[in-house]
């Protein structure tokens, strides 16, 4: 017969090593379920979120309000109240209209923003407009001033008192701009002649002779000699009815906005509503945006013994389904992180005296670097050619290349990564944006003149850093600047010969 035995029959060194097998192996157990208990949780909570939906466009718009406010009234025309209560207060009006609109009358943009500004035309109130501006303790000149660019005017009050009846005194001279405005005849000739100064003299000032030049060597395909020729021969001949007819056809509630900013009275926004919202909604035109044409070098000299070369790698123009997907804050935060990786290349690099990089948004995304080379310097390889040719060899090695860059993404856990993802995502979602500050390069004027998003720059930011590897960052710079149109602009000494520069300048935008 078979024995059987009890616990009691085994030694008791043994089942002393047995219970210490059976706690071992059941800690073992239950460590092992708590670690797959908090990824399960994670898990759960990461498929919760994405049963929510995947990031949508507006899950990164800024809805903060107690910092800014952006509204559209019923007549399409839009404003911004952007509360800094440290700051001084202020108020713009913005109109999506500039020297790109011009059409075959250059400068009429620009005569007009003279015409509308001008001291002596009469407003509704029945005073001058230097009348008014004295009533509101205002120099003519000192507090209030205007602005042509390409694709936008910009009609400013500033250093304001933080009273509401004040700025709604203030707020009458703007709304009047914006629309039924009549233009002075009187004072025609005197601000046509200020305005033809103004651009004569223009050539005198390198910054502003070179965005002349931009302008009409890269939009509109004239020599900087035949545009500055072409812009004051037109001024010279644009008519009052011209004027006019520019004014009708643009000045629309749809292409304006008002700007307002820093310490701002309570109740400003009844005021907009009041001032702006009775202004008719009549069909409009849509804002100008110009292409590139096929000239892609300007030369500029200078009284320096340095040599200035600008680079500017330009993407193609952003259709509005790209500026409303939530790929276009992916693209710009990349953006940002090859300018940054870009900049310490060069600096490693050490060929220049001095450099910069950029990046911009407006109707399109696109990325500038400045070098300057002193001859007078002893630089590596020595000569203003080695220069060219070491910046050429920068640009094709990133052309190949990309740049180095390591991401989060990179170094941690891919548990960890997903977690971080999805506790972000989460604020993106669910929250309003509060604590995110504005992008410097994307404020709220530029977000309006070139209808892009005003964003939660540190949610958006955070988040893309956890998505993105360092190899998307990199395969991102090279598709940059290989899709690019390369502009370049290269300011030389008073009688340094160009032409090898030229040269070489030629093969690097020929590669």
């Amino acid at each position: 017969m078979t024995r059987v035995y009890s616990q009691f029959d085994i030694p008791l060194h043994l089942q002393k090593l047995k219970i210490l097998n059976i706690i071992y192996n059941f800690t073992t157990i239950m460590v092992k379920l708590k670690s797959f208990l908090v990824l399960f949780a994670c898990v759960l909570g990461m498929q919760a979120l994405a049963k929510s939906g995947t990031l949508r466009f507006e899950d990164f718009l800024l809805r903060d309000t107690s910092h800014v406010i952006h509204g559209t009234l019923d007549n399409g025309f839009q404003y911004y109240i952007v509360k800094e209560v440290h700051q001084p207060f202020q108020m713009s009006l913005l109109q999506k209209t500039g020297f790109h609109d011009d059409g075959e009358t250059p400068e009429i943009s620009h005569l007009l923003e003279h015409m509308l500004a001008t001291a002596n035309r009469p407003i509704a109130t029945g005073d001058t407009l230097i009348q008014y501006l004295k009533k509101l303790g205002k120099e003519y000149g000192s507090g209030f001033n205007a602005f042509t660019g390409a694709n936008y005017m910009k009609f400013d009050l500033y250093q304001l008192k933080s009273e509401l009846a004040y700025a709604d005194s203030c707020m009458e001279i703007l709304s009047e701009i914006a629309e039924g405005s009549k233009i002075c005849a009187e004072d025609l000739e005197r601000q046509r002649t200020r305005m033809i100064n103004e651009v004569a003299n223009r050539k005198y000032v390198l910054n502003a002779r070179q965005a002349d030049a931009n302008l009409g060597v890269f939009r509109f395909g004239y020599d900087p000699a035949e545009w500055r020729e072409v812009q004051l021969n037109s001024a010279k001949k644009i008519t009052l009815s011209q004027l006019e007819a520019f004014y009708r056809k643009w000045y629309h509630p749809q292409n304006q906005c008002l700007l307002v900013t820093g310490n701002v009275p309570d109740g400003i926004e009844k005021i907009i509503k009041r001032k702006f919202g009775s202004h008719p909604r009549v069909p409009a035109p849509s804002p100008t945006i110009l292409d590139f044409t096929d000239k892609n070098m300007l030369i500029e000299r200078w009284g320096s013994t340095a040599c200035s070369l600008t680079l500017n790698f330009a993407l193609p123009i952003l259709t509005q389904a790209e500026k409303t997907s939530p790929n276009f804050f992916r693209d710009y935060f990349a953006l940002k992180q090859i300018n940054h990786a870009l900049n310490e290349k060069i600096r490693e690099r050490k060929f220049a005296s001095n450099f910069v990089t950029r990046y911009q948004v407006a109707e399109r995304l696109m990325l500038t670097a400045t070098f300057t080379c002193d001859l007078n310097e002893e630089l590596p390889g020595g000569g203003l050619q080695a220069f060219v040719d070491s910046v050429a060899a920068l640009v094709n090695n990133v052309r190949s290349n990309g740049v180095k860059i390591e991401m989060p993404k990179d170094t941690l856990k891919k548990g960890e990564v997903a977690l971080r993802c999805a506790q972000i995502m989460k604020r993106l979602q669910e929250g309003n944006g509060e604590g995110n500050t504005i992008d410097r390069v994307l404020p709220p004027d530029v977000c309006f003149i070139y209808s892009l998003p005003l964003y939660k720059q540190e949610n958006s930011d955070a988040y893309w850093t956890f998505v993105l590897s360092g190899k998307d960052i990199s395969d991102y710079c090279k598709n940059f600047i290989n899709k690019s149109k390369i502009t370049i602009e290269c300011v030389l000494p008073y009688d340094y010969p160009e032409k090898e520069i030229t040269e070489k300048l030629n093969a690097l935008l020929r590669h």
